[in-house]
């Protein structure tokens, strides 16, 4: 039976100078995607896909080189955010936009322009296609917050709007299981290899979408 292990991009560099818009990894994102890819490599992995995002692209980069595979660039799994002049962190979005909070709160999509229903049509649309492709047993699918928790809402058969229940964090590991999109099972939610950023790390890189 296909497995597919999403994974949260580590944590991004909030602020970067010159890719304010569509941040690296932070250097300790960095350490931590490194970490992950030496504990994922013994899985067994046939395949990587990864959203056109660069904080996804880099956590995926290591257990890409590790096992000599290209990963597969799926615009279908970026994140609500993707396009944005400056990136910002939930924490940022929080501090500077106190007023709009609850819409953020309510429809993380709506707050960034973005209609609800196309933004879930689109990744599950893309998921389906990971899903019904062949190509190997196991796959890194290496994604975003809303991006896994659309998937898993999607999974388990709840309303979308469900999604503020699943905690996401950097660098963890979500599977779920299935040959086919209706048939998708989950295994885990949340598997995290990661600490939380110290709190100086945290002011200067925040915890991003």
């Amino acid at each position: 039976m296909p497995h597919f292990l999403l994974i949260r991009h580590g944590l991004p560099h909030e602020g970067h100078p010159q890719r304010p818009g569509d941040p690296p990894l932070h250097p300790l994102g960095r350490r931590h995607a490194e970490r992950l890819a030496r504990q994922l490599a013994r899985e067994g992995i046939a395949r990587i896909v990864s959203s056109p995002q660069q904080r996804a692209i880099d956590t995926a980069a290591p257990l890409a080189r590790l096992l000599g595979l290209e990963p597969e660039i799926h615009e279908g799994l970026a994140e609500v955010d993707h396009g944005v002049a400056r990136y910002r962190s939930v924490e940022t979005v929080r501090a500077e936009e106190p007023e709009r909070w609850p819409l953020f709160m309510k429809s993380p999509a709506r707050f960034f322009g973005r209609d609800p229903e196309e933004y879930r049509r689109r990744v599950r649309s893309t998921f389906d296609a990971i899903v019904t492709a062949p190509g190997g047993e196991r796959i890194a699918v290496f994604s975003h917050g809303m991006t896994i928790k659309t998937i898993l809402c999607a999974a388990l058969g709840v309303a979308d709007d469900a999604y503020a229940r699943f905690l996401i964090a950097h660098c963890s590991v979500t599977r779920v299981s299935g040959s086919a999109p209706d048939r998708l099972r989950v295994d885990s939610v949340n598997e995290s290899i990661c600490k939380p950023a110290p709190a100086h790390v945290a002011v200067a890189a925040r915890g991003g979408p």
